[in-house]
């Protein structure tokens, strides 16, 4: 049991050194794993389209299919889901709270005027709901589909738990009982 935790915690070293890279003349670092909730937002958000989900499909996969985390998930074998599901709850969450506490993120009329917090909320849950995890369900042979809509819809509700009702609501509208299920709840 000890050997497991070594390994495990040996290749989560390796992850983080993936992930986390320094910034030039910054005193804190970038983080790799935002670029999958960026794509997600950038092809989800707006008008969905086949052409949308071919290119979000091809920019995430080339994400997950780099030479260094390829080599880790064969190394971690069967805890492989576990170590990337962490990383990847961790930086929905972070992504989450960017996009909340930018004052950039919330303009509108090309940026000229700046969104009540009340409607920045709304624009993030329609984002998350409506455009990102949409997207990925529109995914369904992309393997890391369950485990990125999980970790963005727990992040949402740690960051807005108050909107619990709404997601729930949400979900109710789902018509595939097998996509409810990846919620977990």
């Amino acid at each position: 049991m000890e050997d497991r935790e070594y390994i495990k915690s040996e290749l989560n070293k390796r992850l983080e050194a993936f992930r986390f890279f320094e910034l030039k003349n910054r005193k804190e670092t970038g983080d790799r794993f935002l670029l999958p909730w960026i794509y997600s937002h950038m092809f989800g958000v707006g008008r969905q389209s086949r052409g949308n989900s071919m290119r979000a499909a091809k920019e995430l996969n080339l994400f997950f299919n780099q030479k260094e985390l390829l080599e880790i998930e064969q190394d971690a074998g069967d805890i492989w889901t576990e170590l990337i599901d962490k990383h990847l709850r961790d930086s929905a969450l972070m992504y989450l709270k960017i996009s909340k506490s930018d004052p950039n993120f919330g303009r509108k009329f090309l940026g000229l005027i700046r969104m009540t917090d009340d409607e920045k909320d709304n624009k993030i849950y329609k984002d998350v709901y409506d455009g990102m995890i949409t997207l990925l369900f529109g995914l369904p042979n992309f393997p890391y589909r369950d485990l990125m809509v999980r970790a963005l819809d727990e992040s949402y509700l740690t960051v807005y738990p108050e909107q619990q009702d709404e997601v729930d609501q949400w979900l109710r509208t789902l018509q595939d009982p097998s996509m409810r299920e990846i919620f977990r709840r």
